[in-house]
Parts: structure tokens; C-alpha cells; sequence
């Protein structure tokens, strides 16, 4: 982690005085790209004191940040850990493409695929697709654009063993739905989803064209083949001012 260098103490500077947030960033950044996972112990106050080089009444206010965003909770005589208490949501059992729902509304919309790359399957991507440990999966990031806007950023990780050569697709003109049904030779049925309410953070911020502060709706899905298999796991980043109604239906 860095450290940080307070310059004279006879300086009150506005980097000093934002120290904490500099830190919570940091740290919720962690936690944004799963380098700290759900229900995970986080490095003690002492250790952050150390890792960073400041003082402990700066990391507490860091902790204090993230605990009131909701990302972190501190358990008396255990320590601080990452939070997970996104919510179901019951109106949307079924998957939602959202390359379908823009194209109902006559959206003008484009697709960037920011990075797309092979990965030996984590132990947290192994659990959600249910594949061997170190199995190879894709990861990819896509912007949508709406009229030249980022308006969501979506994160997904795909199981080559289910969909093999879905890699080597063209994912700007082609929806993922698409080509999970046309590499894997099933159709998509099923999606468990939850909803959060979040910060952007830096990266994701930048991504979406705002602050890291500016407020965002994350989904979650987990979305399965019509015979229960998983083949998606993902993230999706929406952009203030937009909303998902009702119940969302894959046509068969």
C-alpha cells in the first residue's frame, strides 16, 4: 500500500486534511475489485497504520468512511470486515439483456469493450460457476453508451469450459446473451440478482464519466442455462438516473 507524506507539520494543506478519504479511496477500491471479498477479515487498524505510514486517528476515519457507505462492519473483539448485505430483489427472477432493453426503447447505444482477457479461475469465480479451481474463464468490461453518455459499466467473468470460444467473439456488435446461447448451444433462463446502493469509487468513476462520489446502482447477477448451469457471473455499474422496473422476461 503507499504511504504518504504529510509535508510541514506547520502546514494545515487541503491533501492533509482529506488524508482519510485519500485512504478510504484506496480501500474501497479493494473491495470494488474483489481483492477483499464478502465476509473477509481486513488488515487491522495497526497494520493500515503501518502499511500506510499515517496515524491511526486518520485510518480510523477512513473506517469510519467505508463502515457509513455501507462496505465494511466492525464486529467488537474480532475486527473489521467486508460488508455484504445487498438485497433481493423479487421483481426480476429472469435475466436481463440490457443490449435488448435499450434496442425496445430505440436507444442509440454503443458498446466498448474496455478489457476482455483469459484468467485461471479464482476461488471466488470457481464458486459462483461452479468450475474447477484455475479453470480458464473470461473476464471483460464493457461501457455502454447511450447518444455518446457512459451509462453503465458491466464486469463479467465467463466459463470457457461451457462456452468454448466465447473469447474470440466480437462483443461490440454482439450481446453477451447472444453469445452464451450461441457458444454454449443452450438457451439463458435464469438470473439471481441483488442490488446495491454505492459510490463510484475512482475507477468505476471514471469509467461512468463522474465523481467518485457520485452515487451508483450495482447489480450483481449470477445467470444460469436452461438446464441450471451457470455462465455468468457479473457486475453491472449504472450511472445516476436510471431505473429498473418490473419483471424482466428472456424470450425462449
Amino acid at each position: 500500500m503507499p504511504r504518504f507524506s504529510y509535508g510541514s507539520k506547520s502546514t494545515k494543506s487541503p491533501a492533509r486534511s482529506a488524508l482519510h478519504l485519500q485512504v478510504a479511496n484506496i480501500l474501497r477500491e479493494k473491495i470494488y475489485k474483489r481483492e477483499w471479498v464478502s465476509g473477509q477479515r481486513i488488515p487491522s487498524e495497526n497494520e493500515l497504520v503501518k502499511s500506510f505510514g499515517i496515524s491511526r486517528g486518520t485510518v480510523r476515519k477512513a473506517l469510519a468512511a467505508l463502515i457509513e457507505e455501507g462496505l465494511l462492519k466492525s464486529i467488537h473483539g474480532s475486527g473489521t470486515f467486508v460488508e455484504d448485505h445487498a438485497i433481493s430483489h423479487p421483481a426480476g427472477e429472469r435475466p436481463i439483456s440490457f443490449a435488448k432493453s435499450l434496442r425496445k426503447q430505440g436507444k442509440r447505444f454503443t458498446t466498448l469493450v474496455q478489457e476482455k482477457r483469459l484468467l485461471d479461475a479464482s476461488a471466488e469465480v470457481s464458486a459462483k460457476l461452479q468450475i474447477p479451481l484455475g479453470d480458464p474463464a473470461m473476464f471483460m468490461r464493457r461501457i455502454r453508451l447511450v447518444d455518446d453518455e457512459p451509462v453503465m459499466c458491466q464486469e463479467g467473468f465467463y466459463s470457457l469450459r461451457i462456452c468454448p470460444g466465447i473469447d474470440a467473439v466480437d462483443f461490440t456488435v454482439e450481446s453477451a446473451f447472444d453469445a452464451v446461447q450461441n457458444c454454449s448451444g443452450r438457451k439463458v433462463q435464469t438470473s439471481h440478482m441483488r442490488y446495491v446502493a454505492r459510490v463510484a469509487g475512482k475507477e468505476h468513476g471514471d469509467y461512468l464519466d463522474v465523481d467518485a462520489t457520485a452515487p451508483v446502482l450495482l447489480l450483481e447477477q449470477t445467470i444460469l442455462l436452461n438446464d441450471g448451469t451457470p455462465i455468468e457471473w457479473s457486475y453491472t455499474w449504472f450511472k445516476a438516473g436510471q431505473e429498473i422496473v418490473g419483471v424482466a422476461t428472456q424470450e425462449q
